[in-house]
């Protein structure tokens, strides 16, 4: 929780998703779908201010389409182009070739996973790449955001 807490407050520079008020002291977390049990992964949940989180559940403010389209705006953000392409390329394939220091937030998350190390070869000198592969809960992120 607490690094899925850090990374909420991170893609927003500690602000409101919608309305970009930057006070910690009134930031709150919203599932985007409320469900039962709730789903606490991490493209579930939006930083909000107590007020649009209010205002949301009174449907005076923003709706969930708006919440939608904050998230996959914060998602790209987040993730990286990098991410992006690399949990489309291991969606598509399976796995995905790269440096491990490109893929670390992905791994936090636990959208991809280390399965063996590679060493390619550039006119300079080597670099240690690795191979990663897509997890269950990266498959249905990937699918969730379009990511397929």
């Amino acid at each position: 929780m607490t690094e899925i807490k850090e990374i909420l407050f991170s893609e927003t520079d500690g602000s409101c998703a919608y309305c970009g008020i930057k006070d910690y002291r009134v930031l709150t977390i919203h599932h985007i779908v409320q469900e039962d049990p709730k789903n606490e992964s991490y493209d579930n949940k939006i930083l909000l201010c107590h007020n649009c989180h209010q205002m949301h559940h009174q449907n005076k403010g923003p709706s969930i389409d708006d919440l939608y389209d904050i998230k996959k705006r914060l998602i790209y953000k987040t993730l990286t182009q990098q991410g992006v392409n690399a949990l489309k390329e291991a969606y598509r394939k399976g796995f995905v070739l790269a440096a491990p220091y490109l893929l670390n937030h992905i791994i936090e998350l636990r959208y991809l996973r280390f399965k063996e190390s590679h060493i390619t070869y550039d006119s300079d000198d080597h670099i240690i790449s690795g191979i990663y592969e897509l997890t269950k809960e990266g498959k249905q992120f990937a699918e969730r955001w379009g990511f397929n």
